[in-house]
């Protein structure tokens, strides 16, 4: 089948992850470009308001942002297979993305700007109270997304795959914290071809040596252990 779309990004972004699991559960054919954060090409400001990957091209001249956009575009060109018909179930599932989305930005100032432990342990412990509050809420049946695999799996897949390198860098330990369906659930969805294939098969060492390298508590936890 031909390939019509390109997606830039970075080979670890959690953001890409969502978009390229999106379009191999959804059959769509893409080629895949990676780009390093910290040497950004000239080009990517003009198709990216704010420099930031994944973006999509779509034609020779029309580029989509925004990872969440970009996701729901591909469930749309596939006929609707990751998200509901339903108005209201389709907006529940899009408000829990957003809360999945809040997680990552936790990740992101665990890696980026934690300056010590403390901060750190802080910002890992927000991460625990996000899990429970989950558990609490929001229930996998099979799925996240309900009887099958959606977009929101794909986003919470993104988030699980992180998290065993996260507890090498503070005493409070996300994996320990799972419920027990969180557990059954990602144990279900990380050999899902989609989900692998959607990051390096190295990711975990790729992860930390990523995280090793920034001036963050995290970075200098991990470049001691080596990586």
């Amino acid at each position: 089948m031909r390939t019509k779309f390109k997606i830039i990004g970075h080979r670890l972004c959690p953001y890409v992850q969502r978009v390229v699991i999106a379009m191999l559960e959804c059959g769509i054919p893409f080629d895949r470009v990676d780009i390093e954060l910290h040497d950004k090409p000239g080009w990517l400001e003009d198709v990216s308001p704010l420099g930031r990957v994944p973006v999509l091209q779509a034609g020779e001249d029309t580029w989509l942002f925004e990872s969440g956009s970009i996701a729901a575009f591909m469930d749309r060109q596939s006929g609707g297979r990751l998200m509901p018909d339903d108005p209201l179930a389709y907006a529940l599932q899009d408000a829990w993305m957003r809360f999945a989305d809040g997680m990552l930005s936790l990740v992101a100032r665990i890696i980026y700007r934690d300056p010590d432990a403390r901060s750190c342990d802080a910002s890992v412990q927000a991460l625990v109270r996000h899990l429970h509050e989950l558990e609490r809420r929001l229930w996998p049946d099979p799925y996240f997304s309900g009887s099958k695999f959606g977009l929101l799996d794909a986003v919470l897949a993104s988030l699980f795959r992180s998290l065993p390198v996260l507890d090498r860098v503070s005493k409070v330990k996300l994996t320990a914290n799972l419920s027990d369906r969180q557990r059954d659930w990602w144990h279900r969805v990380k050999d899902r071809r989609s989900v692998k294939e959607a990051v390096p098969a190295n990711y975990d060492a790729a992860y930390a040596a990523f995280i090793a390298a920034r001036n963050s508590h995290a970075g200098r936890i991990l470049k001691r252990q080596g990586h």
